[in-house]
């Protein structure tokens, strides 16, 4: 996975958390050349709706985060 490019953007630099449905990355924006963290959300056969309603809550929350330490 390091080293890979998503969306023709960003380069994965390292993986930080996997959970059940979902992956943490840290990578580097091609464009800006700026570290960001990047949320994934598998889709899989134990896939529940519950999964997708916590991810966009935690999307939301984190898009409201402003600190110098967060990417």
């Amino acid at each position: 996975m390091k080293g890979e490019i998503l969306g023709e953007r960003y380069q994965v630099e390292q993986l930080l958390g996997k959970k059940a449905g979902r992956r943490t990355l840290l990578a580097l924006d091609l464009q800006s050349n700026q570290p960001v963290v990047i949320k994934l959300l598998n889709f899989s056969n134990d896939f529940e709706w519950d999964d997708l309603k916590l991810f966009e809550r935690e999307a939301e929350t984190l898009k409201s985060l402003n600190h110098p330490a967060i990417p």
